[in-house]
């Protein structure tokens, strides 16, 4: 009886952990299209909500399989308490930089935590799944995940740049009536972002569901069911709903003072890395992408215009999150989840 408990509060808490998700990486996906002014505040929410809902309908399941391959910890309930640490951690975590208003990487907060998680539970990192770098497209475990964390922003400050240089050839003899134009190409361009993030960031929580329900025995081929897809999808469309106005006004003109053409760049920049991260199974953080991606473009437009310093402060958090979530998980086990392994 007491498994079945703590199974249901990991699931509980993976819900909980992909509704933070969406308010704070959620909040830098419909940063771009507002701080630019091509959609209204209401009109970024709903939009992004229900392609954010989609992604987790329809986006596969590589990157659940990533996620899941981070732990080589046995099929066992002993597992639940681990993970229960972990989810805490990763919810923690958003909900403190939430107050800060600070666009953190709740991908980073979950991986610290799991591996803090993971290394209480067994006083070692012995159950870490470290992988091997063999190659860009065929790294596995941890060592997939930090390529697809790190190499992120390096390729959005790319995109940005290209996709804006690119951008004003194509358009080096349009007048300001352009304008119009690429408002209504940005409903398009935040749809696919969305949906983007919503294939890539719910199927974290995934991950993390069926190492639990593998861990009871009831998925022992760690596939991902419909109503797994359905709840993450509804907790991270509502985590859309409740986003964070201080975190949309730093993404959205915190770095660089975004206008229409600049938006539009931002977004297919980000919404390219994303779709690509989902479909190769790498665990991105959306916050980064879009962050650096803004960065790409500001440095393609006007480079004394980026607010570097935001850009610092934002970098430094990011650095941060892993070995903080990580250590807090291990706190959070040892003062609160250890007592459940003795009765397991």
């Amino acid at each position: 009886m007491l498994p079945t408990l703590i199974l249901l509060f990991v699931l509980i808490l993976c819900l909980t952990y992909t509704y933070t998700n969406g308010f704070q990486d959620g909040s830098s996906v419909t940063a771009t299209a507002i701080g630019s002014r091509a959609l209204s505040p209401v009109q970024a929410i709903c939009l992004v909500a229900v392609f954010e809902f989609l992604g987790a309908l329809l986006g596969g399941s590589g990157v659940a399989a990533s996620i899941g391959a981070l732990s080589s910890w046995p099929d066992t309930p002993s597992l639940l308490p681990v993970l229960s640490s972990g989810l805490l951690a990763a919810v923690s975590w958003n909900f403190i930089t939430r107050q800060l208003r600070l666009p953190s990487s709740s991908t980073h907060a979950l991986v610290g935590g799991v591996l803090g998680g993971l290394y209480a539970g067994s006083g070692s990192f012995k159950y870490v799944v470290w992988g091997d770098l063999n190659s860009i497209y065929n790294a596995t475990g941890f060592c997939k995940v930090a390529l697809s964390l790190f190499v992120s922003p390096v390729l959005g400050i790319m995109a940005g740049y290209l996709v804006l240089t690119i951008a004003y050839l194509v358009l080096r003899k349009a007048t300001t009536r352009a304008n119009t134009t690429i408002k209504r190409l940005q409903w398009l361009t935040t749809a696919v972002m969305a949906f983007g993030h919503g294939a890539n960031d719910t199927q974290k929580a995934m991950g993390v569901m069926m190492l639990a329900l593998g861990a009871m025995g009831f998925n022992p081929e760690h596939t991902v069911p419909l109503w797994v897809r359905l709840l993450t999808g509804v907790a991270m469309s509502l985590g859309v709903a409740s986003m964070v106005p201080g975190i949309v006004r730093k993404v959205g003109s915190g770095i660089y003072r975004l206008r229409p053409l600049h938006g539009l760049a931002t977004q297919i920049g980000s919404a390219f890395i994303l779709i690509t991260a989902s479909a190769t199974g790498g665990p991105v953080s959306a916050t980064q992408v879009i962050s650096s991606t803004v960065m790409g473009v500001g440095t393609a437009d006007r480079l004394r215009g980026v607010h570097w310093l935001v850009a610092k402060d934002m970098l430094l958090a990011w650095f941060l999150t892993i070995p903080c979530s990580g250590l807090l998980a291990a706190m959070l086990h040892l003062s609160l989840c250890h007592w459940l392994n003795s009765l397991l």
